[in-house]
């Protein structure tokens, strides 16, 4: 007897909840086994969704479907679907109960809007944002908040800041917060340990700092789109792959402010203990171009892309790895002229950390043909010949995403 397959096809309309059909969803699929596709009518939905169905799909409605961005990045266009939330590292929100809402393995990774923990979860046309570093909300504005640093939360003393939050504005549309004295740690989207084959096809993620984050054990493949972010914005132990995608550095006019766009950790700690999957990649960026923001997606965004280092200005950065040994791979790399230091990775992150070698710091840093051919590179960022990477691995989207 052949087996079937179910699907499920749910609507959203504007002003509905999506996580209110991802729980309609949820019940059908304990009962029944069912895929689920829930169709989003365009329009912005201010909502924290927990993506914990296996095998569910969101995706926008229009027939003319869009990814853009208006007016400073603080409206969307009329054919999209943005799902938004606005928790940031550094305050306490009333609306957020007893629950501490920080990062690493905590219940809502780096206060990620949308948090994926079931596997083969799949997004078309959606724009994943957190709008902590880029305009009040009017949900923000309507919440109560305390500087964690005067909180009586469980905050461990890392977690607390070193200095007080600025006192953040409560104007409904207000970009004051995309001013780098706001900026901190706020994910538009977090993929756990269990979110395995992920798929967002031409979908956006907006943000600052911390945008897209995967834990060890996620497998995330971002196909064509935008991902647009400032400081380490695409971070984590995940396996991810992105191809032909457009990534946008929200960085402003303000002195030295610099965009790192990966930060990676897959790898083994020095002394040999594994502690991410040895079978599983890091970071591959095939085919991607970078540009700098405009005005529709950001206030106030560099215009003069003649950037020198001797100047101390603003830089774009291909990776600042997040520990010594992730592993990073940049092929055939497009950007806009004059917007990429010419070192362009640092090791800001983590020099003269325990097991850094100052001789070969780096190891699993790579490119191939980069539109400048990797002139002025660190000796440390390994300029392949052939796209095959020194263990064998051939550099394609669906040989990384195999994990082998």
């Amino acid at each position: 007897m052949l087996a079937l397959i179910f699907s499920l096809i749910l609507h959203v309309h504007s002003g509905e909840s999506i996580q209110t059909a991802i729980d309609s969803a949820r019940t059908i699929y304990n009962t029944r086994g069912e895929r689920t596709t829930i169709l989003i009518e365009p329009g912005t939905y201010q909502e924290e969704l927990t993506v914990d169905v296996p095998g569910l799909s969101l995706k926008n409605s229009a027939k003319k479907a869009s990814i853009a961005l208006h007016n400073n990045g603080v409206e969307c266009d009329k054919n999209a679907v943005r799902i938004s939330w606005y928790y940031g590292h550094g305050y306490q929100y009333k609306s957020m109960g007893e629950r501490v809402n920080y990062g690493g393995r905590r219940e809502r990774r780096w206060n990620a809007s949308v948090l994926v923990t079931a596997p083969d979860f799949y997004a078309e046309n959606i724009i994943f944002e957190n709008s902590f570093n880029l305009y009040v909300s009017e949900r923000e504005a309507q919440d109560s908040l305390v500087d964690i640093s005067q909180s009586d939360m469980p905050w461990t003393a890392k977690e607390r800041p070193k200095k007080r939050m600025p006192e953040r504005p409560k104007i409904i549309g207000s970009t004051e917060v995309q001013q780098k004295r706001f900026r901190e740690r706020a994910a538009a989207i977090s993929f756990t340990e269990t979110a395995t084959n992920a798929h967002l096809k031409n979908c956006r993620a907006v943000g600052r700092q911390d945008v897209v984050y995967g834990d060890q054990g996620a497998s995330v493949y971002w196909e064509g789109g935008i991902l647009q972010g400032g400081v380490d914005f695409i971070f984590g132990a995940m396996c991810f792959c992105a191809e032909g995608v457009t990534i946008v550095a929200n960085i402003n006019n303000e002195k030295n402010d610099k965009c790192y766009i990966s930060a990676g950790r897959s790898g083994s700690e020095p002394n040999g203990e594994q502690i991410e999957d040895n079978h599983s990649r890091g970071m591959l960026f095939y085919k991607c171009s970078i540009r700098l923001a405009t005005e529709d997606e950001l206030a106030n965004p560099v215009k003069d892309k003649n950037w020198t280092i001797d100047k101390g200005e603003a830089q774009v950065f291909l990776a600042r790895p997040w520990r010594w040994w992730g592993e990073t791979v940049w092929a055939y790399t497009q950007w806009e002229k004059g917007i990429l230091n010419k070192e362009g990775w640092s090791l800001g992150l983590v020099k003269d950390k325990e097991g850094f070698n100052v001789d070969n710091p780096c190891p699993n840093s790579y490119e191939y043909r980069s539109q400048d051919r990797s002139e002025g590179r660190p000796q440390w960022v390994k300029v392949l010949k052939k796209p095959t990477l020194p263990d064998g691995t051939v550099i394609k989207p669906q040989e990384w995403l195999r994990g082998e």
